[in-house]
């Protein structure tokens, strides 16, 4: 069939000529399609004098060691400011570390609310801890509630200490905006937390006080006396922003399913030994698993609870109802924040991580 089909077009001199001429138009509209398309990303995106300045401030970011020249470009990109903003978060992206650490700590200088995502984005996924490290101060910097999650992760479950360090203190700058901007007084306020999956979404435990914020901390609604007694910790289910489990000084872990308005005690599902005297030191809800709950608790003693002796870490698997034990605490070992990833519990104290299986 192709031979016969050869010999017809041999035989027919017009149908080659046509051919030849349809191959050639459709090279030529392809050439013009190829050419119109990028002329109009050249016309579209055209760089002006000011950008080519700050691209190439960022690019001297890369600059091996505190130069000079590293020290201009850093100054040059902090005096733009709010220009500078989207080429600095577009450098995080850089195949050169310098430029994203140096990048993210400009930004840190900036402090720019736009960049938050961003800076989340590195630290929780760029391969160098330095950048991570700039990253988490950075958006101690910014100061948006909407980090908190990110930065309360950080601080336990990156594996530099250079980063948790960071993380923690950027946490404790947030908060303290957070309270001011609700108008309360920072050593009066106990916990703040915030919703996983709704940042925007924050409670504020203040005395006996409850209060919530929905827009990332512009306004507050407050719930008088609503906590049974002065909170030591506070966590959100991350599926539902209703679901609270507070522990209360000295009277052990109370749950509330409403969202904070009335609350249900589990003092006794988990501590016989110290009913009363119980207080639960940090609390958090396994990501994977909205019912696995897992807090860190111990005893206070003495007249005023002014001692306070760590017990354990305790898991439950039916959202509070029963317990199990976790691991143990020696003296001294007082949890301030807990994390549960791939089956493992990642406890935070004083001077190290202790990281434990969960049955």
């Amino acid at each position: 069939m192709l031979k016969k089909f050869e010999m017809q077009l041999a035989n027919d001199p017009t149908k080659i000529k046509a051919l030849r001429i349809f191959s050639a138009a459709v090279v030529m509209i392809v050439l013009v399609v190829v050419s119109a398309t990028l002329l109009n990303n050249v016309i579209a995106t055209p760089v002006s004098p000011r950008e080519a300045q700050i691209r190439g401030w960022i690019g001297d970011l890369g600059t091996d060691g505190l130069t000079a020249k590293r020290q201009q470009a850093q100054a040059q990109l902090e005096k733009a400011g709010a220009e500078a903003v989207p080429a600095l978060m577009t450098a995080l992206r850089s195949n050169d570390v310098n430029v994203r650490r140096n990048a993210a700590d400009v930004l840190g200088f900036i402090a720019p609310p736009q960049a938050t995502q961003a800076l989340q984005d590195s630290l929780r996924t760029d391969s160098a801890a330095a950048v991570r490290a700039n990253a988490a101060w950075a958006l101690g910097e910014i100061k948006n509630p909407s980090a908190i999650s990110t930065l309360e992760t950080a601080s336990v479950l990156d594996p530099s200490p250079q980063v948790r360090s960071n993380a923690n203190d950027s946490l404790t700058h947030i908060q303290n905006a957070v309270v001011e901007r609700a108008g309360r007084d920072v050593a009066d306020v106990n916990v703040v937390a915030v919703a996983p999956n709704q940042a925007n979404t924050i409670y504020l435990a203040n005395q006996r006080d409850l209060l919530i914020s929905r827009d990332n901390g512009a306004t507050w609604e407050t719930l008088p006396q609503a906590l049974p007694s002065v909170a030591s910790s506070l966590t959100v289910n991350p599926t539902n922003p209703n679901i609270l489990f507070a522990g209360m000084h000295s009277q052990g872990m109370y749950l509330s399913t409403d969202g904070g308005r009335t609350w249900t005690a589990l003092t006794r599902n988990f501590s016989n030994e110290a009913i009363g005297q119980s207080t639960v030191t940090a609390v958090t809800v396994d990501p994977s698993n909205p019912m696995r709950v897992v807090m860190a608790h111990g005893i206070r003693v003495g007249d005023t609870g002014s001692e306070f002796f760590p017990l354990g870490i305790l898991f439950s698997n039916d959202g509070g109802k029963t317990w199990g034990n976790v691991m143990d605490l020696d003296e001294g070992q007082t949890v301030t924040r807990l994390e549960i990833q791939n089956g493992k519990v990642y406890a935070l104290t004083a001077d190290r991580v202790l990281i434990s299986n969960l049955n």
